[in-house]
């Protein structure tokens, strides 16, 4: 399994608040994106696209989120590495090559974030951030990059 806190103490440490520690990361994509690649790869080229589409959209009405409102609208769409530590909530962009996160899109400071949970299946689970002016935005995440110890340390960090 990746470890995004790794990845993200070493690429990413200009980032980071003197003293900062990265308690957890992990790797989010929007709603809709995993089942959209499933179907893409499952049944191939043009053939999938249309149930590929057809089941993000599915995902994106059956969203939590309240996008485009409030804090939500901070974080940039696409795929992303959350990084978790004592005072923020970082999201960085996501390299293709290299796996690697890349840029500090947002920083978001743990007072303004609600909560952070997880409905997790299988494979792939629903992430959702909700932020103390009650919006909100979920993303995919994939069960083999830890959504599991992320939202753990946002509980023990901020003790809700």
């Amino acid at each position: 399994m990746i470890d995004f806190a790794k990845k993200i103490r070493k690429s990413c440490s200009e980032h980071l608040l003197p003293g900062e520690e990265v308690l957890a990361g992990t790797f989010v994509q929007p709603a809709g994106a995993f089942r959209r690649q499933v179907a893409m790869g499952a049944v191939g080229g043009l053939i999938g696209a249309a149930p590929g589409e057809a089941m993000a959209k599915k995902r994106q009405e059956n969203s939590d989120a309240t996008p485009g409102e409030g804090m939500s609208i901070d974080i940039p769409a696409g795929k992303a590495v959350l990084g978790l530590t004592p005072q923020r909530l970082l999201v960085f962009g996501h390299s293709t090559m290299s796996g690697k996160p890349k840029g500090l899109n947002a920083a978001i400071p743990l007072d303004e974030v609600k909560s952070i949970s997880l409905e997790q299946g299988k494979l792939m689970g629903k992430l959702l951030v909700t932020f103390h002016d009650d919006s909100s935005i979920d993303f995919d995440v994939q069960k083999t990059v830890k959504p599991g110890p992320f939202v753990d340390a946002f509980h023990t960090a901020t003790g809700r």
